[in-house]
């Protein structure tokens, strides 16, 4: 049965809107030896693993509830730091004698399952990889967890950026004017609202193709409609907005979808990454905190013209 899924804390490690000298945003990490207070583990841990495991806990800090019935994950490229590191040391040793500990760190559920360890949870955990979809996944499996009768989910994201990686992508020719970036977001869902809550998570919609301008502000009408909204409700629009002509077209198009509202991007802060999402929706949630005219506030994404989000919330 369906039930209200509200959002009691929200975490981010994420990039300053400042690029480094290698044309990437790097995410501005804290001090980790605070919050991962285990020495050994916080060794070997990777640079994504430290940054996803580090904002998991602080927002299970901030919600002040660590008995959580599931820890779901989403990356859209995975442990790329370690996976590199595994195959150099397959390559120079000639597949002999090889140290197992980057590959065992290299799997994508690792960042879910060093939090479960960390707190001793032994519930439902889960990675998605889904692309451009990855963090929507989990969203939408933490609302139906909710759904279900879960009472506390952590769902979170997180991708990492890499000098190998980004003269791929610009060889593909997939950085046109774009600036690549990374970070970490982690969210708390949960069945029953408290006094700190800042939103509802109302509803969450994905959709893949090469649509036409038309199709997607169909497939957005139809989504508002579900939710009993027209695009006049919508207080604040946030789009992912990347610096592509090509891209940042569908973007101007969605915004005459909402012509008396205000809206905002985010990837000029994050950068371009599978699951940049999760940061657009953490500084949804900063807005609606900070904001009281805003009721219902609109997050709307694309990962290359493919994989379309929209994520709806709702003010408490």
């Amino acid at each position: 049965m369906k039930r209200p899924c509200y959002i009691n804390s929200f975490a981010s490690i994420h990039p300053d809107g400042i690029t480094g000298e290698d044309g990437m945003l790097h995410a501005v990490e804290p001090d980790y030896k605070h919050i991962i207070t285990n020495a050994n583990m916080r060794r070997r841990m990777s640079h994504i693993v430290k940054m996803g495991v580090a904002c998991g806990l602080v927002c299970l800090e901030q919600s002040g509830n660590k008995n959580i019935d599931a820890i779901i994950t989403a990356t859209g490229l995975g442990c790329l730091a370690d996976t590199e590191k595994f195959l150099d040391n397959l390559i120079e040793n000639e597949e002999q004698l090889l140290n197992p500990s980057a590959f065992i760190q290299s799997t994508f559920n690792v960042i879910g399952a060093q939090i479960a360890l960390i707190i001793g949870s032994h519930s439902y955990n889960n990675t998605y990889v889904h692309r451009g979809l990855s963090f929507e996944s989990a969203l939408i499996d933490g609302m139906m967890r909710i759904w279900e009768g879960d009472n506390l989910v952590l769902v979170g994201a997180a991708d990492e950026v890499l000098p190998a990686g980004h003269i791929i992508l610009k060889r593909l020719g997939m950085l046109d004017n774009i600036i690549f970036g990374e970070g970490s977001q982690f969210f708390t869902l949960a069945a029953e609202k408290e006094l700190y809550t800042v939103a509802e998570l109302a509803a969450v919609r994905t959709f893949i193709g090469k649509l036409s301008s038309e199709e997607i502000l169909q497939k957005i009408k139809i989504f508002l409609t579900e939710n009993n909204l027209k695009s006049i409700d919508i207080q604040h629009l946030i789009i992912g907005k990347n610096g592509s002509t090509t891209d940042d077209l569908v973007y101007n198009v969605v915004e005459q979808l909402f012509p008396s509202t205000s809206y905002s991007t985010f990837k000029d802060i994050c950068g371009e990454y599978p699951t940049a999402s999760a940061f657009g929706m953490w500084k949804g949630l900063n807005r609606l905190e900070k904001s009281g005219d805003i009721q219902y506030l609109l997050i709307y994404n694309h990962y290359y013209t493919v994989n379309h989000s929209l994520i709806l919330l709702k003010k408490c």
